[in-house]
């Protein structure tokens, strides 16, 4: 089953709407048409949040005045008001994060810990959720390993809020409701 976003892509593709011969540059501005930076069809923004929380995301060029991020499909426009509407800024990832293969695709600063959700398509398990420190960001420590995109992210939420208000969170009992949920299909 084809993601709304991505049936909207082979639906332009289709109707010649994308035409794959053009600069494939895909721009991003101010809600005031100011131009903040360009990224190649397939480069990566890092979208930064008021709280510090970060989000690593993968673009894919559509035309001249949309992309496609995450499954969903941009006017440059509307994503510029998105960004100022949250008070977010956003960059262009100029060198992506990677440890041990995985590719960090989300980041969730408390105190003085990071949380890191990690991305790596050739493991057994795709998905990691790791603890970092602010002050030393290459070190990763008590990994969690998730075979879903949904669990690791609510383990990185799950983490973090944890660290924010002290309550214990024991992640063997999201273990026991994802196997729940693969052996209940």
């Amino acid at each position: 089953m084809l993601h709304r976003g991505r049936l909207r892509t082979v639906l332009m593709l289709l109707k010649g709407e994308i035409n794959l011969s053009e600069n494939r540059d895909i721009r991003f501005i101010t809600p005031d048409y100011k131009e903040l930076f360009r990224i190649q069809d397939g480069g990566s923004i890092v979208l930064t949040f008021a709280s510090g929380s970060e989000y690593v995301g993968e673009c894919k060029y559509l035309d001249q005045t949309h992309f496609e991020l995450k499954g969903t499909c941009w006017h440059i426009c509307q994503y510029a008001g998105f960004i100022e509407r949250n008070g977010a800024t956003v960059r262009s990832e100029t060198e992506p994060e990677v440890n041990n293969g995985y590719r960090i695709m989300q980041r969730m600063p408390v105190g003085c810990k990071v949380f890191k959700l990690g991305h790596n398509p050739n493991a057994v398990q795709e998905y990691v959720t790791w603890q970092g420190y602010s002050d030393n960001p290459d070190q990763y420590d008590w990994g969690h390993y998730w075979s879903s995109m949904t669990t690791a992210e609510t383990d990185l939420l799950r983490r973090a809020d944890a660290e924010r208000t002290g309550i214990p969170y024991d992640y063997t009992k999201l273990i026991k409701q994802a196997k729940t949920r693969d052996y209940a299909r």
